[in-house]
């Protein structure tokens, strides 16, 4: 799915949204992007929210609140449409298949841990700390374009990220 940057991180507070953040920033000045953020985690739905599946196995939800949560700020960041689904790793596959049709055309920045193991992005970036935990150290198997913050500042400039013919392309940027 040439169509999907995929972002996974080692560890919490290593900087996930905070690329999401910007590479949807960046993207949405000249093309439409959706957001989507895969929790395998359950959280209470908020009122106001809409909800597009709520089983058993995952909810769906299309963001429509402005609050700090990593999907809100997806489109604050100029998202045109973010999807957040809850979803245990038995059930994740089940769950972004029922966005296919959704997310088929178009650029898609996916926040997710897990979705690597089900798809191949057009790009797949692992934001990480000084030291890849052993239990995610398996991401290096799908060669990800590893991503790092020193005093806030990422080691790859966003600008390096294209979207064309429906694919992502990381481009070196000249100095001319």
């Amino acid at each position: 799915m040439k169509n999907i940057l995929l972002i996974a991180g080692t560890g919490r507070n290593v900087g996930k949204t905070l690329l999401a953040y910007d590479i949807i920033s960046h993207l949405s000045k000249t093309t439409n992007v959706i957001g989507i953020k895969i929790s395998p985690h359950k959280h209470a739905i908020e009122e106001g929210q809409k909800i597009l599946a709520n089983t058993p196995n995952y909810q769906i939800i299309e963001e429509s609140l402005i609050t700090n949560k990593d999907s809100s700020r997806m489109k604050q960041a100029g998202a045109k449409k973010v999807f957040y689904i809850q979803a245990n790793h038995e059930n994740l596959k089940e769950a972004f298949q029922t966005l296919i049709d959704e997310i088929s055309n178009g650029a898609v920045v996916c926040e997710s841990g897990g979705m690597h193991q089900f798809i191949k992005p057009g790009l797949f970036f692992l934001v990480r700390g000084n030291e890849i935990p052993e239990n995610k150290k398996h991401y290096l198997a799908y060669n990800p374009i590893q991503v790092t913050y020193k005093q806030g500042i990422p080691n790859i400039d966003v600008r390096q990220i294209s979207f064309n013919n429906n694919c992502f392309n990381f481009n070196e940027i000249s100095n001319d």
